[in-house]
């Protein structure tokens, strides 16, 4: 009888490392077949609306923020349009130059698609 739960002991054991075994080469073979890329770069903030967190206008710099590819960013922005952009607005990136983005209002945005 002691024999028999032994066994039945040494048994479990392989069985639950060679599970572990196969599902961590398993999990390593689907990992390696992934391609995780959370670099931002500036081709893939053009035409992403965001919201204004400090108001600006032609003469000022202000911040907006957005959410790209499951992170939070905030962005120095400016515009060339006449108008003051105010807290909460959305606003829509058109291109990016020394670590600012240049950004358009809804309408303006619609008009040079």
């Amino acid at each position: 009888m002691k024999n028999q739960i032994l066994m039945l002991v040494y048994i479990s054991v392989a069985v639950g490392i060679f599970g572990g075994i196969l599902i961590v080469l398993l999990l390593s073979i689907f990992r390696q077949r992934q391609v995780i890329n959370s670099l931002v770069s500036p081709q893939d903030l053009l035409g992403l609306p965001c919201t204004v967190e400090i108001a600006f206008d032609t003469n000022s710099r202000g911040k907006v923020s957005l959410n790209i590819k499951g992170s939070n960013l905030e962005l120095i922005a400016r515009t060339e349009e006449s108008t003051k952009f105010s807290k909460g607005e959305k606003v829509f990136i058109i291109g990016m130059e020394n670590s600012q983005v240049w950004v358009v209002s809804k309408l303006s945005f619609h008009y040079h698609k």
